[in-house]
């Protein structure tokens, strides 16, 4: 049974892999175009943390938000979290615009759960949008959740989280693999953070090799 599903997925991998191919030049193509300046990603008017990975899957994204926003807060800062929000919803019926504040998601009420009403939450597609509405409101300390490919919107830090139990996702590009962008990615990384272990060095050697960036386990 075993060697059944190994030869299934050789074989949908063998379907996949001319899908591969214009996906990874895209994102070669757009990672190159936003270092040389060709586009230009929007500032807010505040600080911006971002927490993302490499590939897709659970990394541990929402936990370390999570924590974040509560170490901003203990400093005593204003504090909003810009979320894609998977399969979001209007919060109520009166909501239609795409881009609202007033948007959520499971994630999202599993957030306000834990951190109260202290942060502001911008939920939607475009996080520029999102964030500028939350800095109407005062907020000026951004965790922006799953940013490392949202290119469009600057960042003063980037926090890559990288899964000691499956780090990159095969080594292949989606949709063959489970890797949004190639390891040399990394390279835009301020802080890697191995999570679900407490030391992995053929995983820390696999990162170095791309990023000079400090790595630590959570």
């Amino acid at each position: 049974a075993g060697d059944e599903r190994d030869d299934r997925m050789t074989f949908v991998q063998s379907l996949l892999q001319p899908f591969t191919l214009p996906y990874g030049a895209w994102v070669g193509f757009r990672s190159w175009a936003y270092t040389k300046g060709i586009f230009r990603p929007r500032q807010l008017d505040g600080t911006v943390i971002s927490v993302g990975n490499l590939t897709t899957g659970g990394t541990g994204k929402t936990p370390m938000v999570c924590w974040l926003a509560q170490k901003l807060l203990a400093e005593g800062k204003r504090v909003g979290i810009l979320t894609r929000g998977y399969r979001g919803r209007p919060a109520d019926a009166a909501t239609n615009g795409e881009h609202s504040r007033n948007l959520t998601s499971d994630e999202v009420e599993m957030l306000k759960a834990r951190l109260g009403d202290q942060v502001l939450f911008g939920v939607g597609a475009d996080r520029f949008h999102s964030g500028q509405e939350l800095v109407k409101q005062g907020v000026q300390w951004f965790v922006l959740d799953d940013g490392f490919q949202r290119l469009q919107l600057a960042r003063d830090v980037n926090i890559v989280l990288i899964d000691a139990t499956n780090p990159f996702g095969g080594g292949k590009l989606l949709p063959t693999g489970r890797l949004r962008e190639p390891k040399s990615a990394l390279a835009r990384a301020d802080v890697v953070v191995i999570t679900r272990g407490r030391r992995a060095p053929a995983v820390e050697a696999g990162i170095r090799r791309a990023s000079p960036a400090p790595i630590v386990y959570a």
